[in-house]
C-alpha cells in the first residue's frame, strides 16, 4: 500500500513538473514573440472615448508615442501631465493615451490637464483588456516611442520625464 503512495505521490509531483516547465517555456516563446512583434508598430484597434474605433492603420507615420496609463496611478498623473504641458516641443508626432479604465474615469483624468484640447493627444479606452497581449507586458506606466517609420525606438517600464521622451521622439528630426 504505501509504495502505491509512492508512486501516486511521484507521479503527480513528475505531472506537475512537466505542466510548470511546460507553461514556463510557453510564456518564454510568447514574451520572445512579442518582443519580436512590437519592433514595427503592431496591428492594434483600441476605442476613442466616444466609442469609435481607433487602429494602428490609421497611422501613416510616426513619430508615436503609446503611454499606458491609469487614471489611478500617480506616476501617469504626474508624465502625462509634463507631456501635455511640453507637448509644443514636438514639432510633430502622435501621443497615444491608452488605458484599461472605464471610457468616463479616462476623461474626468484629461480633463484634470486640459488634454483634450492639446493637438496630436489622442486618450484611449482598451475595455477588452489586449494591450498586454499586443505588446506583451501591461505595466503601468509603460511607454513605447516609435520612429518616423514606426519603428521601435525605446520602451521605459514606469515614470519617465518629458524631456528624454520628447528627446527620442524628435532623435529622427535632429539627424
Amino acid at each position: 500500500m504505501k509504495r502505491v503512495i509512492l508512486i501516486i505521490i511521484i507521479s503527480v509531483f513528475a505531472v506537475s513538473a512537466f505542466f510548470l516547465a511546460y507553461g514556463i517555456a510557453k510564456k518564454i516563446r510568447d514574451i520572445n514573440r512579442i518582443s519580436e512583434e512590437v519592433k514595427k508598430l503592431p496591428s492594434f484597434t483600441f476605442l476613442t472615448l466616444d466609442n469609435e474605433e481607433f487602429s494602428s492603420e490609421q497611422i501613416e507615420s510616426g513619430p508615436l508615442l503609446i503611454v499606458r496609463f491609469h487614471p489611478e496611478c500617480e506616476h501617469c498623473h504626474y508624465e502625462i501631465s509634463e507631456l501635455i504641458e511640453n507637448h509644443s516641443d514636438l514639432s510633430e508626432g502622435l501621443i497615444l493615451l491608452v488605458s484599461d479604465a472605464p471610457s468616463e474615469s479616462i476623461r474626468e483624468f484629461m480633463e484634470l490637464y486640459s488634454g483634450f484640447r492639446v493637438a496630436g493627444i489622442l486618450p484611449l479606452a482598451d475595455p477588452y483588456f489586449q494591450f498586454g497581449k499586443i505588446f506583451g507586458k501591461d505595466f503601468v506606466p509603460s511607454n513605447y516611442i516609435y520612429d518616423r517609420d514606426l519603428n521601435l525606438v525605446r520602451v521605459f517600464y514606469g515614470e519617465v520625464k518629458h524631456d528624454v521622451i520628447i528627446r527620442l521622439m524628435m532623435k529622427d528630426e535632429a539627424e
